[in-house]
């Protein structure tokens, strides 16, 4: 079972990179993953927001047809 992802790592992504807001989507064969993280609350918010609206697009293509085979 994949870990979750924390919202440190997301932290530190936009930490790294001078960016207010984090959205990181990941896929491990099986399942997509999310981490959002935004500087104050209401930029919390509007990763959350941006989080909805990509995890609706996601679901309406499948990983599972684009993954190549594991060699």
């Amino acid at each position: 079972m994949t870990k979750r992802i924390p919202i440190k790592t997301a932290k530190e992504v936009a930490e790294k990179h001078g960016l207010r807001q984090i959205l990181l989507i990941g896929f491990d064969g099986e399942s997509v993953h999310v981490v959002t993280y935004g500087q104050t609350k209401s930029e919390c918010a509007l990763a959350a927001q941006a989080q909805d609206f990509w995890l609706g697009k996601i679901r309406e293509m499948s990983f599972t047809e684009q993954v190549a085979p594991n060699d």
